[in-house]
C-alpha cells in the first residue's frame, strides 16, 4: 500500500532533515495518530520502522534493510 507518491518520496530523500516532515505526512494520511507521532519523535527512526512493519507497510526483510539504509531505503518502499 502506498502512503505517498514516488515524487514525494524523492523530495523527502533529497531533504537533509526529513523526520518531522515524513511523520507529519504519515499522520495526515491516517497511518499514525498524534500519540504515535510524538512517540516516534521521542524514540527515533527505529520506532518508525517497527511501526511500519507492524502496519504491514513493509515486511521483516525490508524492516532490517530500512534500519541499515535509513530514509533513503524506507521512503521508496512506502511509495510503492
Amino acid at each position: 500500500m502506498a502512503v505517498m507518491t514516488k515524487d514525494q518520496a524523492k523530495k523527502f530523500i533529497e531533504m537533509d532533515d526529513k523526520m518531522i516532515d515524513v511523520l507529519d505526512l504519515l499522520k495526515a494520511r491516517g497511518v499514525i495518530d498524534a500519540r504515535l507521532h510524538r512517540t516516534i519523535l521521542l524514540e527515533g527512526y527505529k520506532r518508525l520502522v517497527e511501526e511500519m512493519q507492524e502496519k504491514k507497510l513493509i515486511n521483516a526483510k525490508e524492516s532490517r534493510e530500512a534500519i541499515k539504509g535509513g530514509f533513503n531505503y524506507l521512503l521508496p518502499r512506502l511509495a510503492r
